[in-house]
């Protein structure tokens, strides 16, 4: 017994549909294939930095169905270019870790040197501010305080001795007045009894003689 064949016929319009499905990926095929000709594997070797190396590496390399299609070459290339990338970073970070090492030291010497000015300054206000007395550094308001009831004390010192040597000298003058008003009253005593001594003597004397002519 014979197969029964079964026979399919297809309307001009379904050859039309089927041309165009066919054509479709025929067309993206090639212009894949002509992209891929237009690319420039190498064109991210000329970026200035790995940000903008990485952008252009991914236009060029080969991508189809959402997926990138590197060789090892490649890959290679990339990779070798991002070491590169890093340790010109690493050598830069070292440097700049040198530069900031070297920073920190200037300015501690600076600290330091900060440090010792304003101690020469404290210093020499001090010194400023102060007197030697009997090798002892004496505060200049201390010392003015100091000397100055000294200065009073010397003043009251003598005020107290000249109202002693005025008491005195008018002591002095009024004995000296006395004695001289004594003195002068002896003299005049003395010689009033020399007077009537004389007289006497005379008296004395008349006497005798009236007496030796009798």
């Amino acid at each position: 017994m014979r197969a029964k064949r079964n026979f399919i016929f297809y309307k001009p319009e379904d050859f039309t549909r089927m041309k165009r499905i066919f054509i479709l990926p025929v067309l993206l095929v090639c212009l894949s294939v002509a992209a891929f000709a237009q690319k420039d594997i190498n064109a991210w070797k000329s970026e200035p930095n790995m940000e903008q190396q990485f952008e252009v590496f991914k236009e060029n390399v080969n991508f189809w169905d959402g997926k990138y299609f590197m060789t090892p070459s490649q890959i290679n290339a990339f990779f070798n270019a991002l070491n590169d990338t890093v340790a010109e970073l690493e050598n830069e970070i070292a440097t700049q870790a040198d530069r900031i090492n070297s920073l920190e030291e200037e300015l501690a010497q600076i600290n330091r040197n900060l440090e010792d000015t304003r101690s020469e300054l404290e210093t020499s206000i001090e010194n400023r501010n102060s007197i030697s007395v009997l090798g002892l550094n004496v505060g200049k308001g201390a010392y003015t305080l100091t000397m100055t009831v000294i200065i009073l004390a010397l003043l009251a010192l003598l005020g107290f001795l000249f109202m002693l040597y005025k008491r005195s000298h008018s002591v002095t003058a009024r004995s000296k007045k006395d004695y001289d008003d004594l003195k002068e009253e002896f003299e005049t005593h003395k010689k009033s009894a020399l007077d009537r001594y004389t007289k006497i003597n005379t008296e004395l004397h008349h006497a005798r003689m009236k007496l030796k002519n009798r």
